[in-house]
């Protein structure tokens, strides 16, 4: 695919969940007005989100996919737009990944039962005046297609992980109706 509007299409075609085009312009603004530069990405889909950053000038992102198929089609993306340079993609599951280096923004968009786990586990790959940003925090999405039974584990996991973000003492929450969603996680 050679233009994000291709992306876009093939996404819907096949059920695959990408973020929506208001919080991508809303994650673009956010790099271009903090000027950041490295971005981790938990869950690649298609390479979507990872393409749309690494289009901006001095913006390279790292982005980590578990799933094969969706891994091979981000690595395609990647190639068709030129962006091997800029991203690096990863087949792994995140839990399993370790990185040492520092990112400005960690976008956690990948399995929801498993988001306090990406967060510990990537928290202090942060820089000290990064954010963290976990979306899908309204599961408007996953409402329209899961079984109430899903919809119910779902909803207890993103009451879990608020109480989680909430009692945090280092990190400053918000909760921004931005997508489907999200939590803005800021160093305090």
């Amino acid at each position: 695919m050679k233009t994000i509007e291709e992306m876009e299409i093939f996404a819907k075609e096949n059920f695959i969940p990408i973020a929506r085009k208001d919080f991508i312009t809303f994650l673009k603004d956010l790099i271009i007005k903090r000027k950041y530069h490295n971005i981790l990405e938990i869950g690649s889909a298609i390479g979507y989100t990872a393409i749309s950053l690494a289009l901006l000038d001095d913006v390279y992102v790292t982005t980590i996919e578990h799933d094969l198929q969706r891994y091979q089609q981000c690595m395609v993306n990647i190639t068709d737009f030129s962006l091997n340079s800029k991203i690096n993609a990863i087949y792994d599951d995140a839990l399993k990944v370790s990185l040492s280096s520092k990112y400005d923004v960690i976008f956690i968009d990948a399995a929801k039962a498993k988001n306090i786990l990406f967060f510990e586990k990537f928290q202090n790959n942060l820089e000290d005046n990064g954010v963290i940003i976990i979306d899908n925090m309204n599961l408007n999405d996953f409402k329209k297609v899961a079984s109430l039974k899903k919809i119910a584990f779902y909803e207890n996991k993103i009451f879990e992980l608020k109480e989680y973000l909430n009692n945090l003492k280092k990190f400053k929450v918000s909760y921004l109706d931005i997508g489907d969603g999200i939590a803005f996680i800021e160093k305090v």
